[in-house]
């Protein structure tokens, strides 16, 4: 099992940034008596209510400001959207565990390529709610939250779905991004939005990047290091990303705040209060990215193992292929490890 640094808190990471902004907005500007604007759906009708959220009156520190104090299964999932060829294909897919009293986030990140049984035969998990939101939305989130919980063993309580699409506009929002690229980059099999291949250069040093360049720059895997290299590069954006939202200011830069609050608002649906986000905020904002523990469901933690389903590459449990016993046994071990 290994507990390492996983890419999809990053984006997860990301997406709490994205939201926090949009708290501190409200906050610092005319609108901080405005109603909850964050995009929800009522999932009221969902089995077992899982996706309701109970939203209780938060505990205030001694200094007056309000705390987390709850513990919460977070679905967190990430489509490709705009226009690329299968944009409701969910690739990132973690439950992210918050211990309020403990003050600790952690991690589960479950493989987009992980092979699932459903009435509709057996699929990778990426393409459930694709599938399911050929019925409705709800139904999409119905079907990858079920079976969600039937991997890990977890109760989801909420969800949040963004795509990569709105991460592009965000960083247009702010108007782009200064990286440092460590070493040229020439990959000439960049999967372009047709299902395609395309060219994608970038060469060392500092550059000055805009949204559909940041976002080739973290997804390409051309690099000595692979998934490594890949790693560092989204964390390298997510700080620049961070640093640029943190350093506006209420007042000169109100135009670009309130472009980040329209493109969160159109398009990061979620269950999840403007409370609850900012509960949930009191928490997150001063932890140490890198000290955010990640179990990953890859083929080295041994909990999964390569196959294929016809020509299509699949991950399999172990050591049955559909019996998650282990899975389940790992989370629960992962999320009480040290309390």
């Amino acid at each position: 099992m290994e507990n390492g640094h996983g890419k999809y808190w990053r984006w997860l990471a990301l997406v709490v940034l994205l939201a926090g902004a949009n708290v501190w907005l409200f906050n610092k500007s005319f609108l901080a008596s405005a109603a909850d604007k964050l995009p929800r759906i009522n999932l009221n009708m969902l089995s077992a209510g899982s996706f309701v959220v109970q939203n209780s009156v938060p505990i205030l520190d001694r200094d007056g400001t309000s705390s987390f104090n709850e513990t919460r299964n977070i679905l967190v999932l990430g489509r490709s959207g705009g226009r690329h060829i299968a944009p409701d294909l969910t690739d990132t897919i973690a439950v992210v565990h918050l211990n309020g009293p403990l003050k600790k986030t952690r991690v589960i990140s479950i493989p987009r390529d992980l092979a699932v049984k459903t009435s509709l035969g057996t699929v990778k998990i990426n393409s459930l709610y694709l599938a399911g939101s050929r019925q409705s939305e709800i139904e999409g989130l119905k079907m990858i939250k079920n079976k969600t919980e039937e991997v890990t063993g977890l109760a989801i309580d909420s969800f949040l779905l963004f795509d990569l699409a709105t991460v592009q506009k965000v960083i247009d929002d702010i108007g782009g991004l200064n990286v440092y690229v460590k070493n040229d980059i020439n990959d000439t099999r960049f999967p372009a939005d047709n299902g395609g291949y395309e060219t994608f250069r970038l060469e060392k040093g500092l550059r000055y990047l805009d949204g559909e360049t940041a976002l080739k720059f973290v997804r390409t895997r051309n690099s000595a290091r692979g998934d490594f290299d890949r790693t560092e590069r989204q964390q390298e954006v997510l700080k620049a990303i961070k640093g640029k939202i943190l350093s506006l200011n209420p007042v000169w830069d109100f135009p670009k705040l309130w472009g980040i609050f329209r493109t969160v608002q159109k398009n990061i649906r979620t269950d999840l209060t403007l409370g609850d986000v900012k509960n949930i905020w009191s928490l997150v904002k001063n932890l140490d990215l890198e000290k955010i523990e990640t179990l990953s469901l890859n083929p080295e933690s041994g909990l999964v193992a390569p196959g294929k389903i016809g020509l299509a590459y699949v991950l399999f449990a172990t050591p049955k292929q559909y019996d998650y016993s282990e899975i389940k046994e790992a989370v629960s071990i992962f999320l009480t490890s040290d309390d």
